[in-house]
């Protein structure tokens, strides 16, 4: 079967609504092992978002220990035979506070499979992080970003992780060429064997920009089927938030990385995008006071390590004032 299995298929499948057909191709797709690893994590998105049962561990706990308390009464101090004497179960309540505490671990840890099956990065407003992967790649994650990667087999089966947010990867070739998959919110996934490129995926839009080697853009929305992109280094993909996808050319691809040092490149950039800047990387809300200062652009290319630094070289540079109130930034002339 060579229909491709998209997100939205399977979001069907869990909500119980494929046909016999969709669920036979769905177990021959799910013959392979890093489709079984995207299966496990949209099935756990999808369980989020659409819980079954809400445990009451409390409740559960107290009705166990009510139980408990009742067969220990019903019980005869001792029970004599004539094969000899037959020692009932233990009674401690060390012991049944232990076997209690394991049901809860146990019913934790079903409910928390996300928690176990991967382990998540995220780093906070205004924050950067640098990570080697256990396959000795390396990625820089943005600010109020995540990255989420299997705790167990990543490097050996498979190599796929999650990102919400933006993130710069130089990944590592392997001896046995196994291809290094990054997958986002948006239905854009990013499928490499050795190369070094920057992901951007935010309410805004997304955004994928590679420097070097080669990388293949599978995209899948609602309204279309996959589409498969080969792309060569200063090649990015722009992702609206409507879903609509374009592909340019850029002669400076290293740019698309500049914040991992904390620089900032601007070539004629409108300030509604300084607005949106702002929000995602230092969680500052941008108020413009009137539309001239809402029709400006910013070109320039500086360096700053917070949010007061930014703001300072952005006002000289628009030639404005500004004010701020807690999370809230005014622009005004």
């Amino acid at each position: 079967m060579n229909q491709a299995i998209t997100k939205e298929m399977l979001i069907e499948h869990f909500a119980g609504r494929t046909t016999a057909l969709q669920r036979t191709m769905i177990a021959d797709w799910l013959q392979q092992p890093a489709n079984q690893t995207q299966y496990v994590a949209w099935l756990d998105e999808w369980e989020r978002h659409h819980l079954q049962y809400l445990a009451n561990d409390d409740a559960a706990l107290h009705t166990l220990m009510n139980r408990i308390d009742t067969w220990e009464q019903q019980q005869p101090t001792s029970v004599e035979s004539r094969q000899g004497r037959i020692r009932p179960l233990p009674t401690d309540p060390r012991w049944l506070v232990a076997a209690a505490v394991i049901l809860c671990l146990l019913v934790g840890l079903y409910s928390g499979q996300r928690q176990l099956l991967y382990r998540t990065i995220e780093t906070a407003f205004g924050e950067t992080r640098r990570l080697t992967l256990p396959d000795g790649s390396r990625v820089t994650l943005n600010a109020h970003s995540t990255l989420r990667i299997p705790r167990f087999g990543f490097g050996n089966k498979t190599r796929a992780v999650w990102l919400t947010g933006e993130a710069a990867f130089a990944i590592s070739h392997t001896a046995t060429h196994q291809r290094f998959i990054v997958n986002t919110d948006r239905g854009v996934e990013v499928v490499v064997l050795g190369t070094e490129f920057n992901i951007y995926d935010r309410p805004g839009g997304t955004k994928v920009v590679l420097s070097k080697g080669a990388i293949q853009l599978n995209y899948s929305s609602p309204a279309k089927p996959v589409r498969q992109l080969k792309l060569t280094p200063g090649d990015f993909v722009n992702i609206d938030p409507s879903g609509q996808l374009t592909q340019n050319h850029t002669t400076q691809p290293n740019v698309s990385t500049a914040w991992c040092d904390h620089r900032f490149v601007f070539n004629s950039t409108p300030v509604r995008e300084i607005a949106d800047l702002l929000r995602d990387t230092y969680n500052l809300r941008v108020v413009l006071k009137n539309q001239q200062v809402a029709s400006r652009t910013v070109t320039g290319s500086f360096q700053a390590n917070n949010a007061d630094e930014f703001l300072q070289v952005v006002a000289g540079l628009l030639e404005i004032n500004y004010k701020q109130h807690e999370n809230t930034v005014t622009f005004f002339d």
